[in-house]
């Protein structure tokens, strides 16, 4: 595996902005998959445009690799996304798991996160539904 390459990517999502996503052109293969929970893409122009619509979407995005595991094939990265919403700073931690093909590009990019704890549960209307119905369910 080629190491300074999962480093390079992992920088990259650390020091992101709109004017550096075309950097990944160099880290990932050009049939990247990229999952999440609001997209599941293949190919890298549609992985980039993940990322452009991001910065559209989101104000002040910005990721913290808090730890990684570098595998033969595979990394697994634990990560901290931060951004501005709901006129507060909003902090959204999962992991990722990259899989990397023998050209030691990124071939494959899954993101593990709460969408419903890290993002719904923020929404004015139906955050206060979530919290009611989480009441229902928690043991006292």
């Amino acid at each position: 595996m080629n190491n300074k390459k999962v480093i390079s990517y992992i920088k990259l999502f650390c020091e992101l902005t709109p004017e550096k996503i075309v950097y990944f052109d160099d880290l990932i293969d050009k049939n990247i998959v990229f999952i999440d929970p609001f997209n599941n893409v293949k190919g890298s122009e549609k992985f980039k445009k993940v990322f452009y619509h991001m910065f559209k979407k989101v104000k002040n995005p910005n990721f913290l690799v808090i730890d990684y595991l570098v595998g033969k094939e595979i990394v697994f990265l634990k990560w901290e996304m931060s951004f501005e919403a709901f006129n507060s700073l909003q902090k959204i931690e999962g992991v990722s798991e990259l899989l990397i093909n023998k050209e030691g590009k990124i071939s494959s990019h899954v993101d593990y996160w709460d969408s419903l704890n890290g993002l719904f549960i923020k929404l004015p209307f139906i955050g206060f539904f979530y919290k009611l119905s989480l009441k229902m369910f928690k043991v006292d």
